[in-house]
């Protein structure tokens, strides 16, 4: 429908640019693969090794993946890719897009994998749009084998700054966060997640890691400044700013790589961690 062809041509838009993710993506990715490597030679991958990407849309980490391990000899003879996305429509298109990798609709809250079958699990920005967290992670633990690695990539809205040294600018680029994080099912994902997994006695080895990136050119990741017009006319409707206000700000975010702000500063965060070994897990019990 129009939903999808809207998200499909907003994931178009983010492959064609410089992902300022990337660095977090690379980072994960070495791991995930490292952690295929591991599970082959240690003979616990049989038939061959499985990474999993939850909430894969287009399948841009997935296929990045799959030329990294094809440049390090580990084959689809070796490895198996899956990427897990809850549209049908956008895995069709990823499919064809990496026809290397497979693809299965699923959700995350019922993950679409038997137990302990895969040896390494990843989600990015998937967790923000979560109802239930909690539920989400234990599904992408349930499916790892024991001693997999599992990674998620996700922010936190609190983090976020609009640096520019106009008030007026400053003002609306609040209301927009501030009506974004409404809209989102957990704003805090990557606190809540870090803290979930602390708790639970069958994971280990939790690791959070931070990285920060500033975006001063909207239009390379908004195209038109379309997603971000929706939101102002959203705003002007609840009355929560001006016509004059939307048209304002809308400029200045336009002009900003001319004059050096309004600059979008975030953080983005990487939590990783292993699953225990059975022994391990009743031990602590």
């Amino acid at each position: 429908g129009d939903e999808v062809q809207s998200m499909a041509k907003l994931f178009a838009a983010y492959a064609s640019c410089e992902d300022p993710q990337q660095r977090l993506r690379n980072r994960c990715a070495a791991q995930l693969l490292e952690a295929a490597a591991r599970s082959i030679e240690g003979g616990v991958a049989e038939p061959k090794a499985l990474l999993v990407d939850v909430g894969s849309g287009m399948g841009r980490d997935v296929g990045a993946w799959r030329a990294q391990a094809d440049a390090a000899g580990l084959g689809a003879d070796r490895l198996d890719i899956v990427g897990v996305e809850l549209l049908a429509a956008l895995n069709e298109k990823a499919a064809v897009e990496h026809p290397s990798c497979r693809f299965v609709t699923g959700d995350v809250a019922a993950l679409p994998l038997d137990d302990s079958t895969v040896d390494g699990v990843h989600c990015s920005r998937l967790l923000i749009h979560s109802p239930d967290a909690a539920k989400a992670i234990d599904e992408m633990v349930r499916v790892l084998r024991p001693g997999g690695f599992g990674v998620f990539e996700e922010g936190d809205y609190g983090t976020n700054a609009c640096l520019t040294g106009d008030v007026r600018t400053a003002t609306v680029c609040r209301a927009v966060s501030d009506a974004t994080m409404g809209k989102l099912a957990n704003p805090h994902a990557a606190r809540v997640a870090y803290t979930l997994l602390l708790a639970r006695d069958d994971v280990e080895s939790v690791v959070l890691e931070s990285d920060s990136f500033c975006i001063l050119d909207m239009e390379s990741m908004d195209p038109g400044l379309n997603h971000m017009q929706k939101n102002l006319e959203g705003l002007v409707a609840a009355g929560t700013i001006t016509q004059e206000d939307a048209d304002y700000y809308r400029e200045r975010v336009r002009n900003a790589p001319h004059v050096g702000e309004p600059i979008i500063a975030a953080v983005m965060f990487k939590i990783s961690f292993k699953k225990k070994q059975i022994r391990e897990v009743a031990n602590s019990a």
